[in-house]
């Protein structure tokens, strides 16, 4: 009986030292956990202006810097899947970097891929662990790879779609259900268009169905430099922010156009035209765009935007404080300036954790996350973490 008493204690002890092991393994338990943040920034003061990606633990952490960030372009657009990063370079490189987070606060190199010449790799989305989309703005394409081996499947070719050219300027996408959403700038000096707001909708796995989706509301679908103004609610209902040339043709009208989930044309019902809207607390009660978004649920967008009242003549997009911070109801149709420093235009950056929204803003006051908790309507007055570098990314790993 005691011999088998002790066989019981020594299957247990190991089962424990099995599920610690296990646990540590994962990120758990008392051993090495992986960070929690995706943080890029932007050197204003370089010149050129650098930029960095690297990965941060928490919001405790007081300051972030640079020592264990990967050096990359100028604000370069990031995508994560899972513990991988794959950083896009735009407009100064044709090589999309992938890494993956270590459990010191690195970043591994894990993969490249290397797009057609001077094409602008611009977003990917990640569909699968098999299979991945790269808009290639130069060229009217996506790019369809394999985001573990990072090998090149197949060519989306969408040059027939050109308006005025042969190239409708494929930038920010989404895919849900089957479905891959493009949404394209139709611009032919890479900033203005004078066409439609496009979206092209295409089954996965016929690529060669694709549906062209167009309204005349607005122009210029999506803000380029953010992959979350193409967004669905919990409806599945589709909404796109279009930028309207960035407020360089005068005219157009800025704002949230609706696709409904199951539909092929754009809500005629609904256009949130934010360019026309009244902001109270901000000078000239206007901006022209909204920039960085970030969908918090039950209609509610935060997001950054241009005060234009604010810039400089001519406009110093170094050194003017011109972006505010902003809660959007899309559903009602308001948007309330919060009590935020303003930022310049290579920060101007938000995030989502746990129960707040994290702001990266560089300020006259400050440069780092500011956080703004929602259920209290309470911003806090100085960064909580300081980062070396004006923050324009900050994203949450979800594992």
């Amino acid at each position: 009986m005691k011999i088998k008493c002790m066989a019981i204690i020594a299957i247990a002890a190991a089962t424990a030292i099995f599920s610690s092991c296990k646990k540590n393994d994962d990120g758990g338990g008392s051993g090495p956990s992986l960070d929690k943040f995706l943080i890029g920034v932007n050197i204003a003061s370089a010149s050129p202006i650098i930029g960095y990606v690297g990965t941060m633990k928490d919001l405790n952490v007081g300051s972030y810097t640079n020592s264990k960030a990967r050096q990359t372009v100028q604000y370069a657009y990031v995508t994560l899947h899972k513990n991988d990063v794959f950083v896009m370079p735009q407009n100064y490189e044709d090589v999309v970097k992938k890494y993956t987070r270590q459990t010191d606060g690195t970043l591994a190199e894990a993969g490249s891929l290397t797009a057609p010449a001077s094409s602008v790799p611009l977003c990917a989305v990640v569909e699968s662990d098999s299979r991945a989309y790269l808009s290639l703005y130069k060229k009217g394409k996506i790019l369809v790879f394999n985001p573990t081996t990072m090998e090149t499947l197949n060519t989306i070719d969408l040059t027939s779609y050109g308006l005025g050219d042969a190239n409708p300027d494929p930038s920010i996408m989404a895919v849900r259900n089957g479905k891959l959403y493009v949404a394209c700038r139709q611009t032919s000096n890479g900033y203005s268009s004078n066409y439609p707001v496009q979206i092209l909708i295409i089954d996965v796995d016929n690529t060669s169905s694709i549906i062209s989706v167009t309204d005349n509301r607005s122009t210029s679908a999506g803000s380029m430099n953010e992959q979350k103004s193409l967004f669905f609610d919990e409806n599945g209902d589709l909404y796109v922010y279009c930028v309207a040339s960035y407020g360089f043709v005068a005219g157009q009208k800025a704002g949230f156009l609706r696709i409904k989930n199951g539909q092929t044309s754009f809500d005629p019902t609904y256009f949130f035209n934010t360019s026309d809207y009244n902001i109270t607390d901000i000078p000239g009660n206007k901006i022209d765009y909204l920039q960085r978004f970030r969908y918090a649920g039950k209609g509610m967008v935060y997001a950054t935007g241009n005060i234009y009242a604010l810039a400089s003549n001519p406009p110093d997009y170094v050194n003017d404080r011109t972006y505010g911070s902003f809660k959007i109801d899309i559903i009602n149709q308001k948007i309330t300036k919060l009590n935020i420093p303003y930022s310049g235009g290579q920060a101007a950056s938000v995030g989502l954790f746990e129960n707040k929204v994290l702001f990266g803003i560089a300020s006259t006051s400050g440069v780092g996350i500011y956080t703004y908790e929602p259920a209290t309507n309470t911003a806090s007055v100085s960064p909580v973490v300081t980062t070396q570098g004006d923050p324009h990314q900050i994203e949450v790993f979800e594992e």
